[in-house]
């Protein structure tokens, strides 16, 4: 059963036909159904196998608006499990957007709710290539910030 009506399907591809300009990769980091259904002893519970599906089918179902985006699935403690401590992958569900080497953009948990837009202007701000920010306000942060900078965004679902 897909999780967007048809109504939104038909919008996405028609914003992703006009938005998207170059590819871009997205990367899940995830469980097997299997591991989700276990409880080890030592270990952290888990999040429920239905987030896990519900993200993996949610993602499906945007990658396949555009043939511009690609998926890659990984099973964060099985074959995925070396790639997912080299991006220090934190929780699971994971999403990261593009393929540069750090993982920079990277979206914990659930997209959905008030989420969902921002992983579509990640995507978006991707393809073109840059930040979705007027030019005055990227002009002001390339002349204003020079060193690195970690930004975290929490939200909390209402």
């Amino acid at each position: 059963m897909a999780l967007l009506s048809e109504d939104d399907r038909k919008v996405l591809t028609e914003r992703f036909r006009e938005t998207l300009e170059k590819d871009v990769k997205v990367r899940l980091f995830t469980q097997s159904d299997a591991r989700g259904l276990l409880l080890l002893p030592g270990q952290e519970q888990a999040p429920s196998n239905e987030s896990m599906k519900m993200t993996r089918e949610l993602m499906e179902e945007l990658i396949g608006m555009s043939p511009k985006l690609s998926l890659e699935v990984f099973d964060a403690f099985n074959e995925g499990a070396d790639e997912a401590k080299r991006l220090q992958i934190e929780q699971i569900p994971a999403i990261i957007l593009g393929d540069d080497d750090e993982g920079r953009i990277r979206f914990y948990g659930a997209p959905v709710g008030n989420e969902f837009p921002t992983i579509l202007t990640g995507i978006e701000a991707l393809s073109k290539g840059g930040p979705m920010l007027r030019g005055a306000v990227a002009d002001a942060a390339r002349n204003l910030i020079d060193q690195q900078v970690h930004l975290r965004v929490f939200v909390t679902p209402t």
